[in-house]
């Protein structure tokens, strides 16, 4: 008679215990593999005290600001009826009801991006943000500076100091400074039409984008004084 040993296996044994735990074994969660540990979400409070809060933290209580792509769990905590979590971001669109309670949970991919949290009846004090992956930040603004006066003169400067004559197409910071009180900074052209007042002085600064195409720039109270730049696509 011969006598048959059953052999477990040790990774299905690790699985079957995380399993039980709530939590993914090591190396099988979703996207990137990420170990899925579970958030949790809440929005308002069982209590009066900090009705007005909303939030998501990670399985050790700290505020999520960062994740690694993944698969995550979302438990879910709305205590309030006038309050809702809704979650965008790429890959995600979750969010529970306004008009009621609710505890429920969510499997969400998280890839790279930025995703948002808010309450959708109270967007400007009940909201936050975290960032997943790498995040590839915006190309800085260029920087322009123009002046008009003192006395008859305009023009419009690089950020080396060199005037203007051709730009690429795009957003800049153009900071204007209006020394005179008989002159003013009329900029029109490539999509922009913004002014200064021909009897005020000052410095504002305007955020512009300039499609392709001829800007040109002058005093209204002083046609001749004027200039020119080409914005190339």
């Amino acid at each position: 008679m011969h006598r048959h040993t059953s052999v477990i296996n040790v990774r299905t044994l690790a699985a079957v215990c995380f399993a039980l735990a709530g939590l993914a074994l090591p190396g099988a969660g979703g996207a990137g593999g990420t170990v899925t540990q579970p958030l949790v979400a809440t929005v308002g409070s069982p209590s009066a005290l900090n009705a007005y809060a909303i939030s998501l933290k990670d399985s050790t209580g700290a505020q999520v600001t960062h994740l690694d792509p993944g698969t995550y769990t979302v438990n879910v905590h709305d205590y309030a009826t006038l309050h809702n979590f809704d979650l965008t971001g790429p890959g995600v669109s979750k969010a529970t009801d306004i008009d009621g309670t609710e505890d429920t949970t969510w499997v969400i991919d998280v890839t790279n991006g930025t995703y948002r949290y808010v309450c959708d009846a109270h967007p400007t004090v009940m909201r936050g943000s975290f960032t997943a992956g790498t995040v590839v930040a915006p190309p800085p603004v260029k920087k322009l500076t123009a002046q008009v006066g003192p006395k008859r003169s305009i023009i419009v400067k690089s950020s080396s100091g060199a005037r203007v004559k051709k730009l690429a197409a795009g957003k800049y910071k153009l900071t204007v400074k209006d020394l005179s009180k008989v002159d003013n900074f009329h900029l029109s052209g490539g999509g922009v039409n913004r002014k200064t007042g021909v009897k005020t002085r000052g410095t504002v600064v305007w955020t512009v984008t300039f499609r392709a195409g001829k800007v040109a720039y002058r005093s209204d109270a002083h046609r001749l004084l004027r200039g020119a730049f080409v914005v190339t696509a």
